[in-house]
């Protein structure tokens, strides 16, 4: 009998993001005026400096896409460092309130909003100087046909990021489960309020979707790595202490077991 019933997964997916829109975008606009967004700011302008000033020299605005982009976080990041955006995400109302924060941010004539699947875009081959996305990968159905419709639409020397985390391998991983309830217990990440957070119910439903998604119980980013090797991207590496530098230390605490990392490559030439 299908696990979900009534849905399948992917209609599952939709509908936990769609319910979550609104305390997501609480989060977001959280990390908007605070100093996480400056230390955001900072790791993108750096990491995308080459792919800034190769189209700064063609005199034209990088372009770069956001996939799975919530409530826009990436892309008003992006637009405020002058690129041309384009934000992709399934879910209609996480697309609203994306809409809605990027006005808010002055940047809104500057990105271009498409609900879609992030795994088949309807944008040409080499299209984009920059892909970036976070906390995205580990809901993939079809993980590597993902990072090859990744690389397609990156142009010969652009540059993908991945912003991820073994966020449910204790699903799976019993000692780490322990760790995580030790580090949680009692306590939150006191940056977001309750209105930011997901429910207990919200939380249960997700974990029942990261049951059934084939990343969750891979340990990485090895495998991404060996991955995007395989094919074809250069210079391919991760940084598996991204987060130290872009969590608060109540995030750092509370996120122990599931550290973010950052997966950088290059596309090759076609």
């Amino acid at each position: 009998m299908d696990k979900f019933a009534s849905s399948t997964l992917e209609e599952e997916i939709g509908e936990y993001w769609d319910e979550r829109a609104e305390s997501y975008s609480n989060g977001v606009r959280g990390e908007l005026s605070d100093n996480r967004r400056d230390a955001w700011q900072c790791a993108l302008e750096r990491a995308l400096l080459g792919q800034i000033l190769e189209a700064a020299l063609e005199d034209r605005a990088p372009r770069a896409i956001d996939l799975g982009c919530g409530p826009g976080f990436f892309s008003i990041l992006l637009a405020e460092m002058g690129c041309r955006v384009d934000a992709v995400d399934a879910s209609h109302e996480m697309l609203e309130r994306a809409r809605s924060n990027a006005l808010a941010m002055g940047v809104g004539d500057r990105i271009t909003f498409h609900q879609a699947d992030v795994t088949m875009l309807g944008f040409d081959d080499g299209a984009f100087d920059i892909v970036v996305n976070r906390n995205l990968m580990w809901l993939m159905r079809n993980p590597e046909a993902a990072y090859i419709e990744w690389l397609r639409i990156l142009r010969p020397g652009g540059k993908l990021m991945v912003f991820d985390a073994n966020w449910y391998l204790y699903l799976v991983d019993d000692d780490i489960n322990a760790r995580r309830h030790a580090d949680q217990d009692g306590r939150c990440v006191e940056e977001w309020g309750e209105d930011a957070r997901a429910t207990t119910a919200e939380e249960r439903r997700c974990e029942r979707i990261a049951a059934e998604l084939p990343l969750t119980p891979v340990v990485r980013p090895g495998w991404d790595l060996d991955v995007l090797s395989r094919l074809g991207a250069k210079h391919v590496s991760a940084d598996e202490g991204a987060w130290l530098d872009l969590w608060t230390e109540s995030e750092k605490r509370f996120y122990a077991t599931s550290p973010m990392f950052m997966v950088e490559a290059v596309a090759g030439a076609a």
